[in-house]
């Protein structure tokens, strides 16, 4: 089975051994890859809608691994159970505030898990920032370009970040470390996305918005010196 760039970056974070939940699974591509490569002899598969979950038990059946997948509807880390052996738990493709309450209402889920792997579509800064401040440290981070989309993978263990600077979370402390090739991509998105915020809050007329106005500037200031960092380390490289 061949991923797509963004399914394998996380596949690549996964260690030989592990046993994997995909929480939110799909068609189950994740699980099965990791299978038939040999990373993992088991998995555990879910999905909170039963028409995905119908998807995932075909694909499973298809690729004849049905043995090795236990297919569980619920929400999130619900879908847990006391007799699970799971060390990994991988959340892709939801918005990272949704990400961020799922882990918080699983948390009593979590004490085994050794590494969770979170793929936001959005919002990553506030999934960073709820890792930092509920005992998650962010061990790595990357970058994954897809047809025209950009995704951020986020590799957290239990343990304290060192990272407090709430601008540095919201961007990826350990991105601005290693500062990947797709970095200056990210900060351009980041910055035309806060420019129309700013316009937004500079046409609007019904209240005083001067403090929202400085703080949209500061943030504006910093990532556009970010970006003239980033982009001088990657014509360096």
């Amino acid at each position: 089975m061949k991923l797509t760039p963004r399914l394998q970056a996380i596949a690549e974070l996964i260690p030989p051994g592990s046993v994997v939940a995909d929480i939110g699974t799909d068609h189950a591509y994740l699980p099965i890859y990791l299978l038939l490569e040999q990373i993992s002899q088991h998995a555990v598969a879910s999905d909170i809608n039963p028409g995905p979950l119908k998807q995932a038990q075909e694909t499973i059946a298809a690729f004849n691994c049905h043995q090795r997948i236990d297919l569980r509807l619920g929400d999130g880390l619900d879908v847990l159970t006391d007799n699970d052996d799971v060390d990994t738990v991988v959340i892709a493709g939801l918005g990272g505030r949704t990400i961020a309450s799922l882990l918080d209402k699983g948390r009593n889920k979590l004490a085994r898990i050794k590494r969770v792997i979170l793929q936001p579509m959005n919002e990553a800064g506030y999934l960073r920032l709820y890792l930092a401040n509920n005992g998650f440290a962010i061990v790595h981070e990357s970058l994954v370009s897809e047809g025209k989309y950009l995704y951020e993978i986020i590799l957290a263990k239990p343990g304290l970040e060192t990272e407090q600077d709430p601008f540095r979370l919201s961007i990826g402390p350990r991105l601005l470390e290693k500062k990947p090739p797709l970095l200056p991509r990210l900060l351009k998105e980041k910055i035309r996305k806060l420019r129309t915020v700013y316009h937004s809050l500079q046409r609007a007329k019904k209240e005083d918005l001067t403090e929202k106005i400085r703080e949209v500037e500061y943030q504006l200031n910093r990532l556009e010196e970010v970006l003239d960092s980033a982009a001088k380390s990657t014509d360096i490289d």
